[in-house]
């Protein structure tokens, strides 16, 4: 009897330690999706800031092949998000690009152009 109660906080233990591995796992999983698309977006964000760098102001018609392939993935995990369709994604990241004062957007010759902010 004494060697039983000898291992009960050994057991107890690894209950909690599996129990705070499978809490972490689960929350993990519930959260990888938004986890992706802000790992896209910043690959995007980075992708976009490195091409006008290099080629001056573009429109966004110009910007659509810089970001065409565009992939991203978690270390240790096969799910995987990409661009599908480019025109819709800088729909949704040249505005916050904008917002965030990373580069700003001018009119030239009536076409709207995306430029590095100064």
């Amino acid at each position: 009897m004494e060697t039983i109660i000898h291992y009960i906080p050994y057991v107890l233990l690894f209950a909690l330690v599996t129990a705070v591995i499978y809490a972490w796992g689960l929350w993990r999983s519930i959260r990888q999706q938004q986890d992706l698309s802000n790992l896209l977006s910043a690959k995007g964000v980075a992708k976009i800031k490195r091409a006008l760098r290099k080629n001056g102001a573009m429109s966004q018609q110009d910007l659509e092949p810089v970001i065409k392939d565009l992939a991203a993935k978690q270390p240790f995990s096969r799910e995987k998000i990409a661009v599908t369709d480019p025109k819709k994604f800088l729909d949704s990241i040249l505005p916050y690009m904008v917002k965030q004062r990373i580069i700003t957007e001018e009119t030239q010759g009536g076409k709207r152009v995306y430029s590095l902010k100064k």
